[in-house]
């Protein structure tokens, strides 16, 4: 079974100078056209501004792009903040759950597209709404990832991506896939869906995910892990809902 997250535009910055390792060789040609698109439109900050849609405080994500070339590299799962990961990583990250989340956990970043939550990846600024001019973002990350879905024929998906993310790769629909939303259940049985809360009931969820024993298999065996992270979980047919309540 592997889980597909979103990245997170938050960062943590810094990291050992190495050269970045990256899952899915097959991506190589289509990450190697798009740092290069990057690099050379961060040179011109103004049109390096509005392709990546920076406010006057965010100069300085110009920069970090520039450095790609000279990267100081963390696990994805050290890079990425934000409520999604802050909630993944509450409590801290055993051996254990590395070592699992670097063989299920897959990010879907939109400079580096499908990656292991154990890659070493540098701090960069390109979330999946950046619009650099003569480049299809969609269509080239659509065709690339084409080569690397077959590798993953015989898993169970679960695809907790946003729906920006999700539509860089969509998944196959020959593949087992999943996908998981979460809602907020009132005393009287009232639902809403959420924003916030969806990304820390996800980032729980998958917390639990990484620390029960044994590893679920199944789907079924998400219902286990859903009650350790203190949620519920429903199926319906290829859909996942997460009910956390309030």
């Amino acid at each position: 079974m592997i889980f597909l997250l979103p990245p997170s535009e938050t960062k943590e910055p810094g990291g050992k100078k190495m050269a970045k390792v990256l899952s899915h060789k097959e991506l190589d040609k289509t990450r190697k056209v798009l740092q290069q698109a990057l690099f050379d439109i961060c040179k011109t900050p103004s049109l390096a501004s509005k392709a990546l849609k920076l406010g006057p405080k965010q100069s300085g994500e110009i920069q970090v792009n520039l450095d790609l070339t000279n990267p100081k590299c963390l696990p994805a799962l050290d890079r990425y903040t934000g409520t999604l990961y802050d909630a993944l990583k509450a409590g801290g990250v055993t051996s254990v759950m590395r070592s699992r989340a670097s063989k299920s956990v897959f990010i879907q970043s939109s400079l580096f597209g499908l990656i292991s939550a154990g890659n070493q990846i540098p701090n960069y600024r390109f979330s999946a709404g950046a619009k650099i001019p003569g480049l299809n973002l969609k269509r080239l990350w659509q065709e690339a990832h084409e080569m690397v879905w077959p590798k993953l024929s015989k898993e169970i998906v679960i695809d907790m991506r946003s729906n920006s993310y999700a539509e860089l790769a969509p998944v196959p629909k020959n593949l087992s896939c999943y996908t998981l939303d979460v809602v907020l259940e009132d005393k009287k049985g009232k639902r809403t869906r959420l924003n916030h809360f969806n990304k820390q009931a996800k980032g729980q969820f998958l917390r639990s995910a990484l620390m029960i024993t044994p590893a679920p298999k199944t789907v079924a065996d998400l219902t286990s892990v859903a009650k350790l992270a203190k949620l519920k979980l429903e199926v319906s047919g290829k859909k996942l809902l997460l009910i956390t309540y309030g």
